[in-house]
C-alpha cells in the first residue's frame, strides 16, 4: 500500500523493510518456523527493552504464530533455551544485553594502561 513512497527501492529489500515497520508494531503475528519472524521478535525484544514497554521485565511480548497451534501465544511468556533453538528467539537474545559492558570496558582500560 505504500510502493508509492519507495518507487525506486530494490524489490529484494522488501522483506527487510517488512521487518523494519513490523519491530515496531504493538502485536505481531508471524510463522514458527520464519526467519522472517524470528528475527522481527528478537528486535521487538530489543525495543520493549530499551523503552521499557510492557513485558520488557518478564521477557514477553505481544507476538503470536499463526500454527502450529500448540505455540500460538508462545511468545506471550518468558520461556527460557530450550531445543530446538531455531524456532524461535529467547528472551537471554535481549535481556541484560548490555550488563557488564561498563566492567569489560574497564578492564580494558586498565590493560591498555599496562
Amino acid at each position: 500500500d505504500f510502493l508509492d513512497v519507495i518507487p525506486t527501492v530494490n524489490t529484494n529489500y522488501y522483506g527487510m523493510i517488512d521487518q523494519l515497520v513490523a519491530y515496531k508494531s504493538r502485536v505481531f503475528f508471524g510463522t514458527w518456523w520464519s526467519t522472517l519472524s524470528g528475527y522481527v521478535n528478537r528486535m521487538r525484544g530489543y525495543y520493549i527493552t530499551k523503552n521499557k514497554l510492557e513485558g520488557y521485565k518478564d521477557g514477553s511480548m505481544y507476538s503470536y504464530y499463526f500454527v502450529p497451534e500448540i505455540r500460538v501465544k508462545e511468545m506471550r511468556q518468558y520461556i527460557p533455551v530450550r531445543f530446538p533453538i531455531y524456532c524461535r528467539e529467547f528472551p537471554i537474545s535481549w535481556r541484560d544485553i548490555d550488563k557488564g559492558i561498563k566492567e569489560i570496558a574497564n578492564i580494558i582500560k586498565e590493560a591498555i594502561k599496562r
